[in-house]
């Protein structure tokens, strides 16, 4: 209820927006490195909008370096929707060192830090001040990369109880994504977890998952863990990830597309999941990366596939079938581009659990 009060919509059917990630675009971003046609917000955001994206996904550090009064004049001026990234450590919280320290902000914990009450309050404090940072730009949902895998279950436990107790009294409209190096990294580690809080809210990205279980999306345990956390998800990033990488190298070649049908379920049952709690939106950002997440030609660096159409097959990919299951009339305002079209069609089908019975842990 709290994320769809972000959205001014007549109650209905659900509808699809489709929100892109800045990673990989702007040259702040590694643009240079994934050859994207757009290297400053000034000239991305109306093609963007151009598109029929209705928003864009970026760290709240990049707005503050931007400027703050200038974003949110851009964002205005082309009628964008915000969904903010926040860092629990690293480079990228505004404490951290990627293009500048901010003042104002708590610096990060480093690496071998002895005292772990110390450790869990510094992430906590460098994410309060994130979330509260981001609130002037009126962002619909915060995305917040919580924690460090080798973190303790106790805490993290620690962590969670006081961060979600603090942004339900704030009323801050919080997920936590399911991230390698965070403390979600595993599908098996949230299998465990997340039954201590089942009011925490979630971005998932399967793709870490099914390359930190080193299987294909097929497999069903796997399967089992998404579909069972699907009623914590609110914002989807649609990459697609397999045995030994978190991306693969052009998820539309016909040795990868199995694997784009596979996420595909996985992202579908998140959206019947949202449908059957009456959400009256779904997001999703497509999120393919730049270099050195998207592969390379070896000595020059070109990438093997360029991930700015990429990222817009994804899209185009996912308004077909949103259409599919919910409407046309409900899907995205997606549309083609110079560069990529529709093509190839994918068909994910259904659940590789659908009937099957006695897949599960208990």
């Amino acid at each position: 209820a709290e994320y769809m009060g972000a959205f001014q919509f007549e109650k209905g059917e659900m509808r699809l927006l489709t929100f892109r990630s800045l990673w990989g675009v702007l040259d702040i971003s590694d643009g240079i490195l994934a050859r994207s046609p757009h290297s400053r917000l000034e000239t991305l955001l109306p093609a963007l909008k151009k598109l029929g994206y209705d928003g864009i996904e970026l760290p709240l550090k990049t707005a503050l370096f931007v400027g703050k009064e200038h974003f949110k004049q851009l964002v205005a001026q082309n009628d964008m929707k915000v969904i903010f990234l926040v860092f629990t450590d690293g480079p990228v919280s505004p404490g951290g060192e990627a293009f500048g320290v901010m003042k104002g902000f708590t610096r990060p914990s480093a690496p071998g830090e002895p005292d772990k009450s110390k450790l869990v309050q510094t992430h906590l404090q460098v994410f309060k001040e994130q979330v509260e940072a981001a609130q002037e730009f009126d962002p619909v949902l915060i995305n917040s990369h919580s924690l460090k895998d080798y973190f303790t279950a106790p805490m993290a436990a620690d962590f969670f109880a006081s961060a979600l107790s603090w942004q339900k009294s704030n009323n801050f409209n919080v997920a936590h994504e399911t991230h390698r190096k965070r403390f979600l990294h595993s599908p098996w580690v949230a299998r465990d977890f997340l039954p201590q809080f089942p009011d925490m809210k979630l971005v998932l990205d399967a793709s870490h998952w099914v390359n930190v279980a080193e299987t294909n999306s097929d497999d069903l345990d796997l399967t089992k863990v998404v579909e069972d956390v699907a009623n914590q998800v609110v914002h989807v990033h649609c990459r697609v990830g397999y045995d030994h990488g978190p991306q693969v190298p052009d998820p539309r070649s016909p040795q990868w597309i199995s694997y784009m049908e596979g996420h595909e379920r996985w992202w579908d049952s998140v959206w019947n999941a949202q449908a059957k709690q009456g959400f009256q939106v779904s997001t999703m950002s497509p999120e393919h990366g730049p270099p050195n997440y998207q592969m390379t030609l070896p000595w020059n660096r070109e990438p093997v596939a360029n991930i700015w159409d990429v990222n817009h097959w994804i899209a185009l990919r996912r308004k077909e079938r949103f259409a599919e299951l919910f409407g046309a009339e409900n899907t995205s305002r997606v549309i083609a581009s110079d560069t990529q079209n529709e093509l190839p069609r994918t068909r994910p089908g259904s659940s590789v659990l659908t009937g099957r019975g006695g897949v599960g842990f208990k």
